[in-house]
């Protein structure tokens, strides 16, 4: 029983977390032959304030980011 747990950080929507799960699955069994009712998918989510990356806070770099967008307009 093939097991598959996906950490992202919150904020997707539930149609896009439903698309990527069953990506997923279909993944699974094409690829290693698993069957399909027996492919296990979850997702944990975090907030942005608990990951960093490079030094830096998701939560900082997705502010920077913006930030550069709207600079760039």
């Amino acid at each position: 029983m093939p097991l598959v747990n996906v950490h992202m950080a919150a904020g997707r929507t539930r149609q896009q977390k439903t698309a990527l799960m069953n990506a997923i699955t279909d993944a699974m069994e094409q690829h290693i032959g698993a069957p399909r009712d027996s492919v296990r998918v979850w997702i944990s989510e975090f907030s942005s304030d608990d990951f960093m990356a490079a030094g830096e806070l998701l939560t900082d770099k997705q502010a920077r980011l913006a930030q550069e967008l709207k600079e760039a307009e």
